[in-house]
């Protein structure tokens, strides 16, 4: 038989149900499949991988290889494939993906007309499983945009093959330079190690990029592909670092006596992955404490192998400036600030300005100058960008009096003040008429259907919404909603801080013009009409579009984008003029930089002074000022004190259990959710720990007997995303099971004897009403270590919470029942800690909350020195 002309090898371990897409795909090629072979390796698979394999290969004549080994890795089963591979190139597809059915004609095509190129970088597009469609979103796919080319990395170093599975390579050179897949590199990078070391010999490192050759890269609805879960692989933090990134740097070092700026580029896109995963609210990360100086240690040593000037001209993935900063200077031994300051917000009611610099090392010497006379700083911190636990470099934030002119001076050297912070260099991005048409050839006529349609609507409303600026600027508008607040809650419903809040104003303060949005015929809706409140508004409505184009203050108790930046008024006007208050609706126990930063609000409201110095002190990850952040409690507290002192301690009845959520048992309730989606987040939902610890605590006789020995009745509220869980586990008749909608939660507060919860800040609810809580946590490690939303903050259960931490339901039985027999007081210790939080228990703090908006409505006043 002849040589064969390309060999796929794919390492198969557990994916029964993508081989057969994989099959097809290649049996679909539009290329003799006599010239190919493929090397089937089952590693060690336990599902009927291999039964697919072999029948496979009975009936491909020849077409197909099946080798088996034991589980050993990726690395070593293709090392095994690569050992039985006899075709002129090889390339290591994943058998979770599929090759798009022109991928060899195209290869070799290029490859007669380019004979003397040693490698093919076929073109990764994306196969949205969740939502049925490809893609063409890589973050790679600019370098394909000018067509299948020969591509010198010297010349082009934002060009780089990528991944091996991938990329096409010459068998003979593979062999001739000794390389296989390193089996210490995992859970991912084994595959752009191959290929930089494949590069790295050769004499020149020119690549075949082809457009017109595409691999249709899988992104698993389950997210459990290797790749996806890569990051809760604690090798990710460790030998990926080591034995793959600072090892090819180290080797093109020897090599070339410099490491060439296409690998920098290489480690650049790689380590922007790591940072981007640290920024994301609800992360993937599982690091113990054990790895991270080792992580650090290493992070460090290979961004010293990046230059600067490298670093700015990347536009392989959009970077962010402060990561450019990262990459550019963090980890060296010289100190360093940037050569710009940026005024980032104007504040013209206070008639401040923010301006930001940052820094590595020591903080240089800073002085600032308005209209030619020194100033000092009105409010100012300085923040620490943090990543993976360790403060990598520091961003000074000032707010000076505005003025004609500004200078900042470090060091006694003036830096330039500019309105953004400077970003690496980005490329604009449009497909070709040829790429478009090929994904529009794969998308289902309903979804194309559906896009036209929403881009027409689209064009058509911003038409409709060019007149409503015009309309609002209008005498009657103006006069009605001059300066007005905007109070709400959620969108779809009230009874927080914001609807306490209104009624406040209602009542005390008429002579603000206070407006409440809600959407309309929801049940918080008819209850609020129902009962005669005035001034409500729907949201969405064109009475609510008036109201915000002239409004003063948005004050909510939630900050999300329909709430902060809702697209029906954004796509009026890019710059609304209102000042966001963000009330909170708890209070913030842990830390929720990462998204709380992006939102950038004008008044930030906190309710303890820890918290306070968690935002505002030095050293943290808030952008937030003393100006800004505010200590006045929480609005729904001054109700909270009323309805408490309805209920005497004697009076208190419930023993109320009441967790919260877990990110990655959120089932999808939504009416389009897709039913596979839907069982299996049930599945998992009902065969979780979750489910099994709260279950065998709610069902517990000793917690029911000492229950009914005090006379308590148990009740069961679990967080509202989990409500659905409620008519389905069958509880006892004892077990009083209680939703958020439609109950006075304060009330439920005021008769609790007894809170039992894991991290919900609802203890901090029932310790404000001097109310005994325990803290029943068997997901610690997971919950601790970015398996939920936010980050471990200031808050320490075992150190400021305010009853006993448990993690087994025997020991959570032991505390309940102790803390029942006890009374509805806590221990010593725990009041002792609830007096210390909550310091002003006064009824006052709406009116602390008005007078902060007020005080922020006016211009700055320096404190008197007198």
């Amino acid at each position: 038989m002849p040589r064969p002309l390309f060999s796929v090898v794919t390492a198969v371990y557990n994916v029964e149900p993508y081989l057969p897409d994989f099959i097809a795909s290649i049996e679909g090629q539009r290329f003799d499949l006599q010239r190919l072979e493929v090397i089937a390796v089952d590693d060690g698979s336990t599902d009927g991988s291999l039964a697919l394999l072999q029948e496979w290969a009975r009936r491909s004549h020849g077409l197909v290889k099946v080798a088996t080994k034991s589980n050993g890795g990726q690395s070593s089963a293709r090392n095994l494939g690569l050992e039985h591979a006899t075709g002129e190139w090889v390339t290591f597809t994943d058998p979770d993906d599929m090759l798009d059915s022109n991928f060899f004609k195209v290869a070799h095509r290029f490859a007669m007309a380019h004979p003397d190129v040693e490698v093919l970088a076929g073109k990764p597009v994306l196969l949205l499983e969740s939502r049925g469609r490809i893609s063409d979103q890589h973050p790679r796919r600019r370098q394909y945009e000018a067509g299948n080319r020969q591509v010198n990395l010297e010349h082009e170093p934002n060009t780089f093959t990528g991944s091996a599975s991938v990329s096409l390579f010459k068998l003979d050179r593979i062999r001739a330079l000794g390389l296989q897949y390193d089996t210490r590199v995992t859970p991912n990078f084994e595959d752009d190690q191959f290929a930089v070391h494949y590069l790295m010999g050769l004499p020149e490192p020119v690549v075949g990029v082809l457009r017109d050759a595409k691999y249709i890269y899988r992104k698993r609805a389950t997210n459990n592909s290797t790749l996806q879960q890569s990051m809760s692989h604690p090798g990710r933090y460790s030998n990926v670092l080591e034995f793959g990134y600072l090892e090819v740097l180290q080797g093109a070092q020897a090599r070339y006596g410099r490491v060439p700026p296409w690998l920098q580029h290489v480690i650049i896109y790689e380590l922007s992955w790591y940072l981007e995963e640290d920024r994301e609210i609800s992360s993937n990360i599982r690091m113990s404490p054990e790895l991270i100086p080792r992580f650090h240690d290493l992070f460090s040593q290979i961004i010293r192998y990046l230059d600067p000037e490298v670093v700015w001209s990347h536009t392989v993935r959009p970077l962010k400036s402060v990561w450019a900063d990262l990459f550019a200077h963090a980890g060296r031994i010289q100190d360093w600030h940037s050569a710009v300051a940026v005024r980032t917000k104007v504040d013209p009611q206070m008639g401040l300005q923010r301006i930001c610099y940052r820094y590595v090392g020591a903080p240089p010497r800073e002085e600032f100058l308005v209209d030619g006379s020194a100033v000092q700083p009105a409010f100012s911190k300085t923040m620490s960008h943090t990543y993976y636990r360790k403060t990598l470099m520091f961003e000074r934030i000032v707010w000076l009096p505005c003025g004609l002119t500004s200078r900042v001076l470090l060091e006694g050297a003036s830096v330039t003040i500019v309105a953004e912070w400077p970003q690496p260099s980005q490329p604009a991005h449009s497909k070709s008429i040829r790429e478009r048409l090929w994904l529009y050839r794969r998308l289902p006529a309903a979804y194309l259907i559906r896009a036209l349609a929403r881009r027409g609507r689209a064009s058509f409303g911003s038409l409709q919404r060019r007149p409503l600026r015009l309309l609002a600027r209008a005498l009657p508008y103006r006069a009605k909603f001059s300066n007005a607040w905007v109070v709400m809650d959620r969108i779809e419903d009230a009874d927080d801080n914001g609807e306490r809040l209104f009624e406040y104003l209602l009542a005390e303060r008429p002579d603000i013009n206070a407006w409440f949005v809600l959407e309309k015929s929801t049940p918080a809706w008819k209850r609020m009409c129902a009962a005669g409140v005035p001034r409500l508004v729907a949201y969405g409505s064109f009475q609510w579009k008036m109201l915000m184009l002239n409004c003063a203050w948005l004050l909510s108790s939630h900050a999300d984008l329909g709430i902060v930046k809702p697209e029906q008024i954004t796509g009026i006007t890019a710059q609304p003029t209102w000042k966001f208050a963000f009330m909170q609706h708890g209070v913030t126990d842990g830390d929720y930089s990462v998204w709380l930063n992006e939102l950038d609000f004008d008044m930030f409201m906190v309710s303890t002074q820890a918290e306070l110095e968690s935002v505002v002190a030095d050293g943290t990850s808030y952008r937030y000022t003393a100006k800004e952040t505010q200590n006045t409690g929480l609005p729904r507290w001054d109700r909270l004190l009323a309805k408490g002192r309805q209920f005497s301690p004697e009076d208190r009845d419930l023993i109320l259990v009441a967790p919260t959520w877990r990110r990655w048992l959120w089932l999808p309730l939504a009416p389009f959710a897709p039913v596979s989606g839907r069982r299996q987040a049930e599945d998992e939902f009902w065969n979780s720990e979750y489910f099994r610890n709260w279950n065998a605590l709610l069902r517990s006789p000793r917690i029911a007997e000492a229950a009914a020995r005090r006379g308590r009745r148990v009740a069961f509220m679990p967080h509202p995303k989990m409500q659905a869980i409620l008519a389905r586990m069958g509880l006892p008749a004892h077990i009083r099971l209680l939703a958020y909608v439609g109950n006075d939660v304060q009330e439920l507060y005021a008769r609790c004897a007894l809170l039992v919860t894991d991290y919900s800040s609802v203890a901090f609810n029932a310790a404000y009403l001097n109310c005994p809580v325990v803290y029943f946590q068997f997901d610690q490690e997971q919950m601790m270590s970015g398996g939920h939303v936010g980050r471990p903050g200031y808050y320490e259960y075992l150190r400021d919470g305010f009853g006993p931490v448990v993690i087994d339901v025997p020991e959570a039985e032991t505390a309940i029942v102790a803390a029942v027999d006890n009374g509805p007081c806590p221990a010593p210790e725990y009041q002792a800690r609830i007096d210390q939080t909550f310091v002003n228990r006064d009824g006052r703090a709406c009116a602390r909350l008005v007078a902060a908006i007020e005080e922020l409505s006016r211009p700055y006043r320096p404190p008197s020195t007198a």
